[in-house]
């Protein structure tokens, strides 16, 4: 059988090189209005957004909903919202 190629194909033969997420990056608190750095954890695959687009780019959190939290970004000149979990968030 031919082997998948999708996109998480390669991430579960490869996380033990990349290593696990630490417990404080999972128990950080971000309040709403609170300016963000979005930077991709490669470890963690849950509510991560799309890393082309916005790797690295700063954003304003709006509110929690569920386990993770919605963010306003400006792709451009167009602002977006993006559900995010903090495992994939930096303080600005």
């Amino acid at each position: 059988m031919k082997r998948s190629h999708g996109p998480h194909s390669k991430h579960s033969r490869n996380l033990r090189s990349k290593g696990r997420v630490p417990i404080t990056h999972l128990l950080r608190v971000f309040e709403p209005g609170q300016v963000i750095r979005i930077d991709v954890n490669p470890s963690e695959l849950r509510g991560r957004p799309s890393t082309l687009r916005f790797n690295h780019k700063h954003g304003v959190v709006l509110r929690k909903q569920g386990k993770g939290y919605e963010v306003k970004i400006n792709d451009g000149d167009k602002p977006k919202i993006v559900f995010i979990t903090n495992a994939h968030m930096v303080k600005a």
